[in-house]
């Protein structure tokens, strides 16, 4: 199934532009940097990523270079907003 899903997102990124390719890795990645930056809690980030532990989350949301992912929203906003 994932396989499925990354095949979907790869054709999604290509179809608005991204530079880098859109994988479900980097949509997870996107989801739980998005909740942190609503200032979601710790545990509700946790079990929405599934993970067992607290700890795997904060390694994992540490892990994240939000600036990248933010960017690649923004571009992705903006060819949505524009329609194409």
């Amino acid at each position: 199934m994932q396989e499925n899903v990354n095949h979907a997102l790869k054709k999604i990124g290509d179809m608005v532009g991204m530079k880098m390719p859109l994988t479900f890795y980097v949509a997870r990645h996107s989801w739980a940097s998005i909740a942190q930056s609503l200032n979601y809690s710790i545990a509700i980030i946790s079990e929405g990523m599934g993970h067992h532990s607290i700890r795997t989350t904060q390694t994992y949301l540490a892990s994240i270079d939000t600036s990248r992912i933010n960017e690649a929203n923004r571009n992705i906003i903006r060819r949505i907003s524009r329609g194409k």
